[in-house]
């Protein structure tokens, strides 16, 4: 099916647009309820608890104001026996408010770690679904700091800050009403206080949480970075560039030895670093916590002032100063926890909207991923989008039409007039009309100059991008029709740099197999790769480590496993992407015995310089300037195109030095 005809222009950058809708980021409290949605229950529960729990000691200073009174009243009989009954009621209700603190803060950390569980398996599965021009366009560092230290930030938000903000306005109620019911008048200028109070945190608060969001973004540059060059190590000390790197990181952290000037941190968004935007934010947040604590303790001493007169003038009871007191240090130790707890709250804000962006962001190219637990908002999934703004369930994706899995693949490949560009470089065309053939069974290989667009072909082939214009189709289907993890499951890939897991070799040659794999199957396609007689060498065989990307392997052994995985899956395509290119004489002459081995029987493309790996391809295609100029064997290239020539030349000076 060609969409040639109604396709935007290939140099176009709206081109890709058509397909991908970005959520907005905008940050919400409503955001972040619903991302606790599946905790509520517990919440409410632990929630109700709280709000018993801390209401309840409220009573004390009540009844501790009647033991001050019988204690002072000259008319009091069994003044001490008065004493100890309120004493023993002061001590129980105590004790109830503890063994309930008890509960809710057990109940608020099982949920916040239940909370940030699911939201890591949610998040790691929506990014497990997103196309790969997504993650050509986002650093791993970022997304892995989304992945971590956001979902930490949001936990705390949810299962501490969100009930302790509750709390706190609950407490503020409370107390405002039993000091009205001491003296309206005392709580009238209390009231007034935290009136005053509110309007100036308010923008002060603003403030604060836009510097908290700005925080957490330049934190996942830097986390960024980091991960970028500790992946990076071997090429990082092969070029003595640790002091280059070091110095990178810190202007992306900052100097904690210049005073961060405030005007240089906000110069037209440039400049801003971990150290100035985090040295704005504990100024900002030491000045909110200061103003909470100020004015709270102010209203105390001007309450006590006031207080002291109504007491000489008869009006209240010394024991009811003495409780008026006690929940004016209340509101103003409440207010001061609360402040603090809000910062946290606006924190978690700003790190609701970057998580509810990844968990809505449809995919270009969906990619089914089958996880029943990673769900959220089951009940809303039918309702309108743009009625309800909920968290998408993770296989929200309805294809338009049934997805084809065909019987079996034969391999047969055709481009139609493809023309392709990388979504997140829309001002550079890679593939300009290129149209190709390849039968069943038969091996092609592309040959051209670097950057010529040749890996792409392999790219596309896997489908890991959509053509703007143009169609590719395997055995007449075009491969937007084909059922993705069918398509994916018939190719095998094998590329200059084969990517091994921290695992065992066991596992990295039965990556992505989920049926159980007898040992039998093991010994026959690491035969096939040469890859067996050195892996039964290791005293642990195939229960080898491997480390981190293969590390404890050679190129040469990498590329064997790499290819011996391939075989596995009983590929009808087979992918080999500069396989040979990065090796020595020795391992490409073991590595090439293992492809003339894996190619029997399969459609196979070939990306490749080297001469002694083309001219065993029946098709040679060779590209430059992002088109096919020809295409033939050996013999007949050589006849006829200056390009293909001029390509042997250059690589039979290179064999020969």
């Amino acid at each position: 099916m060609s969409e040639a005809a109604s396709s935007p222009a290939p140099n176009h950058p709206d081109a890709f647009k058509q397909s991908k809708a970005v959520p907005s980021e905008t940050p919400s409290l409503a955001n972040l309820l619903r991302l606790a949605k599946p905790e509520w229950p517990g919440l409410a529960i632990a929630c109700f608890l709280m709000i018993v729990a801390e209401s309840a000691p409220l009573l004390n200073p009540l009844l501790l104001a009647d033991a001050y009174d019988t204690l002072v009243d000259p008319e009091a009989v069994d003044r001490m026996q008065d004493i100890s009954r309120t004493m023993i009621t002061v001590l129980v209700v105590h004790s109830v408010g503890s063994f309930l603190g008890f509960l809710r803060q057990a109940l608020m950390s099982v949920a916040g770690e239940r909370v940030v569980a699911r939201l890591r398996n949610l998040l790691f599965v929506s990014l497990m679904k997103q196309e790969m021009s997504f993650f050509d366009e986002h650093q791993s560092g970022e997304l892995i700091s989304r992945l971590t230290s956001d979902t930490a930030v949001l936990q705390i938000g949810t299962s501490q800050a969100l009930p302790e903000v509750i709390l706190g306005m609950v407490k503020l109620v409370v107390c405002m009403a039993l000091m009205f019911w001491i003296s309206a008048y005392l709580a009238i200028v209390v009231l007034g206080c935290v009136i005053v109070l509110f309007c100036m945190s308010i923008p002060i608060g603003t403030w604060l949480g836009k510097l908290s969001r700005e925080y957490q973004n330049v934190l996942g540059t830097a986390q960024g970075h980091a991960t970028e060059v500790l992946g990076a190590m071997r090429t990082v000390q092969s070029f003595a560039a640790e002091k280059r790197e070091a110095h990178r990181y810190e202007k992306v952290v900052g100097d904690p030895d210049q005073f961060p000037f405030w005007w240089a941190t906000h110069k037209k968004g440039q400049d801003k670093t971990t150290y100035r935007v985090g040295f704005f934010k504990a100024i900002v947040a030491a000045g909110f916590f200061t103003l909470i604590f100020g004015v709270g303790f102010g209203c105390l001493y001007v309450s006590l002032w006031y207080g002291f007169k109504l007491v000489n003038d008869g009006e209240i009871t010394l024991g009811e100063l003495t409780a008026f007191q006690s929940y004016v240090f209340y509101i103003g130790a409440g207010l001061g926890q609360t402040s603090s707890f809000v910062s946290k709250l606006l924190e978690a804000q700003g790190a609701s909207g970057r998580i509810m962006y990844l968990l809505n962001r449809i995919p270009a190219i969906p990619i089914p991923v089958q996880n029943e637990k990673a769900t959220l908002d089951k009940a809303d999934a039918g309702k309108d989008e743009e009625d309800t703004p909920t968290v998408m369930p993770v296989d929200h994706y309805v294809p338009p039409i049934p997805l084809l899995r065909p019987d079996a693949m034969e391999g047969n490949i055709r481009f139609e007039n493809v023309n392709f560009f990388y979504p997140s470089r829309p001002e550079s065309a890679v593939l300009c009309n290129f149209s190709l053939t390849i039968p069943a069974n038969s091996t092609a290989a592309l040959v051209g100059a670097s950057g010529a667009g040749k890996s792409t072909v392999v790219a596309l082939l896997q489908r890991f991008y959509d053509v703007p214009s143009g169609s590719i189709r395997i055995d007449g289907h075009d491969l937007r029709d084909l059922d993705l993890p069918w398509l994916r499951a018939n190719i095998g890939y094998v590329q200059q740099e084969p990517q091994l897991f921290g695992l065992t070799v066991r596992e990295n040659i039965c990556y992505g197999i989920d049926r159980e794999v007898s040992r039998e199957e093991l010994d026959e396609v690491s035969r096939k790769a040469n890859a067996h007689d050195f892996i039964v060498q290791w005293p642990q065989q195939y229960d080898t480590m491997v480390g981190e990307r293969g590390v404890k392997l050679s190129g040469g052994q990498k590329q064997r496993i790499a290819i011996a995985r391939a075989l596995l899956v009983n590929p009808r395509i087979l992918l080999l992407d500069e396989a040979t290119s990065a090796l020595d004489a020795e391992s490409e002459h073991l590595v090439q015995e293992a492809i003339d081995k894996a190619v029997v029987g399969r459609t196979v493309v070939i990306v490749a310089h080297r001469l002694s790996t083309i001219k065993r391809a029946k098709q040679i295609v060779v590209v430059d300037d992002h088109r096919i100029i020809d295409s033939g064997t050996h013999d007949e290239l050589l006849q006829r195109c200056t390009k293909y020539q001029e390509l042997i030349k250059r690589q039979s000076m290179h064999s020969s030095q």
